[in-house]
């Protein structure tokens, strides 16, 4: 039985060491287990794990600081880490009652056994997984890609939006040289002119767009020659879950802590330039960098057939990579009681 978890936890933790890079972060540490009970003001505490990420973690961060979670009757304490790496083996020994990540977050631990629920979806990223060209290369269509070298971390998101802009206009994708590099290694060879393009994601596109980089296309926006303006080449969400144990103990608590988060999300799209101040200040970046990739993500906790689609696209990728070794049923790590009791309007999916 040992030997069985272990093996679990070790799967889990190398699939998401992939994640690690493939998403904005900066550097804290926290190391503090999980709880839950009623302090002496009578609100319920709850230790809730994040990232130092805009993506992941706005509306966790928004929600602290502007007493959302306070008025709900919840204590929220809120343990930001570096990345997912941090926050696998919590996940993993069921110590994270409450964490925020990727829907790669939640496929890994759910492929691996680990009994947990997503509570609900918080943003789509695909604006922020996108394909800088090195200063001074021209393109005269999308196939002028073939035979050009592009850096990407080996099984990063940001290739299945690759491979659906080489589906949709006829780009022979065997014919990119993919290099595999580590983001900072990425902007380092493209200053150089080493390789042509990088594929990546935030703080990154911003960096190279400051050396001279010009953005190809991302998943949601495309400036190639023959395709400009709007796509829809990926889905990359952030979501919140929490530890089925958890879940099944404390519904009404959590039904809360949604309420308290739906507060935050329509902060953020209302007031989007205060709440990238609120969030900048917490996780120590520039507001503008901090506004910017904000302005690029779609701050959301409808659960509708985009997410489900968007998160079994991203576990059948997920498979082809070989980082999982089977698909998980989304019904299996999905619940949408609470979101419904909290808006039934954000529950869609068929």
């Amino acid at each position: 039985m040992k030997n069985t978890k272990l093996k679990k936890l070790l799967a889990v933790f190398s699939t998401l060491a992939v994640l690690t890079t493939s998403l904005y972060g900066c550097g804290s540490s926290a190391k503090q287990a999980s709880t839950a009970s009623d302090n002496g003001d009578n609100l319920f505490e709850i230790d809730a794990y994040g990232e130092l990420d805009p993506q992941v973690s706005a509306q966790q961060i928004i929600a602290d600081k502007l007493g959302y979670f306070k008025e709900e009757g919840l204590k929220v304490n809120n343990k930001l880490m570096t990345g997912p790496d941090q926050n696998a083996p919590l996940v993993a020994s069921g110590t994270a009652s409450v964490c925020f990540g990727s829907v790669y977050n939640n496929i890994s631990v759910a492929a691996n056994g680990i009994k947990v629920k997503v509570l609900a979806p918080l943003a789509n990223a695909a604006g922020t997984q996108s394909v800088i060209a090195r200063p001074g290369l021209k393109l005269t269509s999308a196939k002028d890609l073939e035979g050009k070298k592009i850096g990407m971390t080996s099984g990063a998101g940001v290739l299945i939006a690759i491979r659906n802009m080489c589906n949709e206009l006829g780009v022979d994708i065997n014919k990119i040289q993919f290099v595999n590099l580590q983001a900072s290694e990425q902007l380092s060879a493209l200053e150089k002119g080493d390789i042509d393009a990088m594929a990546v994601w935030e703080p990154w596109v911003g960096k190279a767009q400051n050396i001279g980089g010009t953005l190809l296309f991302s998943g949601t926006t495309s400036n190639l020659p023959e395709k400009q303006g709007s796509v829809h080449w990926i889905d990359f969400y952030m979501t919140v879950q929490a530890t089925e144990s958890f879940y099944n103990k404390h519904p009404e608590e959590l039904k809360k802590f949604l309420t308290a988060l739906k507060k935050a999300t329509d902060y953020i799209n209302n007031n989007p330039e205060e709440a990238a101040k609120i969030v900048a200040a917490e996780i120590n970046i520039d507001p503008k960098d901090c506004l910017r990739i904000m302005k690029n993500n779609v701050y959301s906790m409808k659960f509708d057939d985009q997410f489900v689609s968007g998160t079994n696209t991203m576990a059948n990728f997920m498979l082809d990579m070989k980082n999982i070794s089977k698909v998980p049923d989304i019904s299996q790590y999905t619940d949408t009681k609470i979101l419904s009791s909290v808006d039934s309007s954000l529950v869609t999916a068929k």
